[in-house]
């Protein structure tokens, strides 16, 4: 049964299928016990109240998922759209002339790559124009507290537990070259450090200019109609998270300037079934940006690896599709061997070849593998304080030599929304991981419920659309939270003013514009609390919600949609999954907010190019 909606209009309101019903379910029963996880952590108890809720989430998102597919789908496609159902398409499924499949590759079209890049060169002009007032009021930039650790570390100065003249790779070592290295240019040139860190600010707002108007424009040429390529743009220019995140130095920021572009790269191959690494020119910008992309963060390289490493399953185009169509297996064949290549490249260089080049050049200490034990570590806190006489003496001992946090002191400084006073920059003992993975399955087996209790209070901010009042960043008991349940809503929290590490602050002062400062604090506060605005600035809007909403498009339709489709948003699914190993979720501090930031600029060109698929292939059923 379908609803028709509007005459002649062509809205049509489809009904879910079972899958796209047991989604919605599956997501309002996920923000009904995140809520509940962040305010009190706990999920339990499992009472009316809580069923209802989700009850009443089923429903909100049901009809969101459902009119949101709606308004994607409606539409034609007419003759004179930027993507043309010409007679060569005619021999072509219908399947492989969706967006997901074969479309004209714009970049291997001139004039149309002439057209987009000068309308991407106007919209980068008017997004700079936008942006102005922010430039403005937050020159020379916002420093990070991690980007002070790191830039004091280039200059020798001790920080991160590391003496004088040691870089440590908890961050990023590329990025600490990158920001030291501007620093030191601006001092060697201009007369101060700070000045090469404006330099680096303002070319990072120019070149995250270029980068958003270029997807606006690869947005529409793939064929989103220019009302939604409009909308795209608008976002990006207007959002005020994104010009005043962009104003800031931090690792987060710097890593979008390589990785929007790889990503519109990455969706072109996909579009293109492989064909565009023909160009060895394309292939060579991809391989570049790979690198870059995953030198930036800790998780960009596991982002970039496991996409790269999935496009060798790229499946090819109708093998009835012509007379080339014999051809087809072989061509596919050296495709996927030159994505395979690919891959394989840029795990080398960045895993191997990167190190051993910085490891003679600067004297860094690489970090143990902490960062793969904060959940795990958690958890065992959380088993702590739950059952404290219930850790054998063994166990104990195991724990006590791998952490620097002992047993008996987690019950002392544990927060259930943050893992840091649990788990420090390193271990005491990296020996004992394996001991210490047989102790937590034993306690995981014996108690799963204090596991279960940790691990969706620690992850509840991805996921909730409240939050505790507390904001604590230090221990936060759970009696606590007990007695004072009150609740806020689970939004985005901005960095509006400099955090100076000790480290950094060692250095000449870093001036800021304290009152362009208070102004943009104002207009994020402005924003969070008007009515239809703060909307946007939910967490879980960008985090579980809007990704949810493109899942439940993407499962409608046939299996070769569905993969292909999946397949397209294989860094946006590596990207959400990486959100689950960090200490902090809820926005007891920006870090939590930083590390969703990419969402803001990922989802909507997904959405965007949703649109486009959504619009050929409404025009492919009248056409047949």
């Amino acid at each position: 049964m379908q609803l028709t909606l509007g005459g002649g209009s062509g809205l049509i309101l489809r009904p879910p299928t079972v899958a796209q019903t047991l989604l919605c379910a599956l997501g309002a029963g996920v923000i009904a016990i995140a809520d509940r996880a962040a305010v009190y952590a706990s999920i339990g108890p499992l009472d009316a109240a809580l069923w209802l809720r989700a009850g009443k989430l089923f429903v909100m998102l049901l009809l969101f998922c459902l009119i949101g597919e709606l308004l994607i789908a409606r539409g034609q496609l007419r003759a004179n759209d930027s993507v043309r159902l010409n007679s060569k398409d005619a021999g072509v499924s219908s399947d492989s002339r969706s967006l997901s499949h074969r479309t004209p590759s714009w970049w291997a079209r001139r004039s149309a790559g002439f057209r987009g890049c000068c309308l991407t060169v106007c919209l980068t002009g008017l997004m700079l124009l936008c942006w102005s007032p922010y430039i403005k009021w937050l020159y020379p930039g916002l420093m990070w507290y991690d980007t002070g650790d790191e830039i004091a570390q280039f200059y020798g100065i001790a920080a991160l537990g590391q003496p004088s003249g040691v870089i440590s790779a908890h961050h990023p070592v590329f990025d600490t070259i990158v920001f030291g290295g501007f620093a030191k240019a601006g001092e060697l040139w201009f007369g101060g450090y700070q000045a090469g860190l404006t330099i680096l600010v303002l070319l990072q707002m120019v070149a995250m200019c270029v980068v958003l108007s270029a997807s606006v424009v690869y947005a529409r040429h793939a064929g989103a109609p220019l009302g939604s390529a409009m909308a795209l743009f608008v976002f990006y220019a207007i959002f005020p998270f994104l010009p005043i995140f962009f104003m800031s130095l931090v690792k987060d920021s710097l890593h979008a300037v390589f990785f929007m572009p790889w990503l519109l790269m990455y969706i072109e191959t996909c579009r293109q079934r492989l064909r565009s690494l023909r160009s060895i020119w394309f292939t060579v910008g991809f391989v570049i940006l790979s690198v870059l992309s995953a030198l930036t963060t800790m998780t960009g390289f596991y982002i970039t690896a496991l996409s790269l490493l999935g496009l060798v399953f790229v499946a090819r185009g109708d093998e009835n599709a012509g007379p080339s169509a014999q051809r087809q297996p072989v061509a596919m064949t050296a495709l996927r061997g030159v994505a395979a290549t690919v891959a394989v490249v840029v795990i080398l260089l960045v895993h191997t070849v990167f190190p051993a080049v910085t490891g003679k050049i600067w004297n860094i200490h690489r970090e143990d593998q902490n960062q793969i034990l904060v959940v795990p570590m958690q958890m065992t806190a959380r088993y702590a304080l739950d059952h404290p006489d219930d850790v054998t003496d063994e166990e104990r001992h195991i724990i006590d030599a791998l952490n620097n946090v002992s047993v008996d002191r987690m019950k002392e400084v544990q927060n259930p929304y943050l893992a840091d006073p649990v788990m420090h920059l390193s271990l005491k003992d990296p020996s004992y991981i394996g001991r210490y993975a047989s102790v937590w399955l034993k306690q995981g087996v014996r108690h799963p419920d204090s596991y279960i209790n940790a691990f969706v209070s620690l992850e509840s901010g991805w996921f909730s659309l409240r939050r505790t009042a507390h904001k604590e960043t230090g221990p936060l008991p759970l009696d606590v939270l007990r007695a004072d349940s009150r609740s806020i809503p689970n939004q985005m929290l901005i960095q509006g003013d400099n955090a100076i590490s000790p480290s950094f602050a060692q250095m000449s002062q870093y001036q800021g514009n304290e009152s362009g400062q208070v102004t943009v604090r104002r207009i994020w506060r402005y924003m969070s609390s008007t009515r239809v605005l703060r909307l946007f600035t939910y967490t879980a809007v960008w985090s579980f919600i809007m990704p949810l909403f493109l899942l439940f498009c993407a499962i409608r339709g046939r299996g070769r949609d569905i993969r292909a489709r999946l397949m397209l948003g294989a860094p946006l699914i590596w990207s959400l999954l990486s959100l689950l190993p960090n200490a902090i979720s809820i926005p007891l501090k920006p870090t939590a907010s930083r590390y969703i930031v990419w969402s803001l600029y990922v989802v909507p060109l997904y959405i965007a190019l949703l649109r486009a698929d959504g619009v050929r292939s409404r025009a492919i059923e009248h056409r047949e």
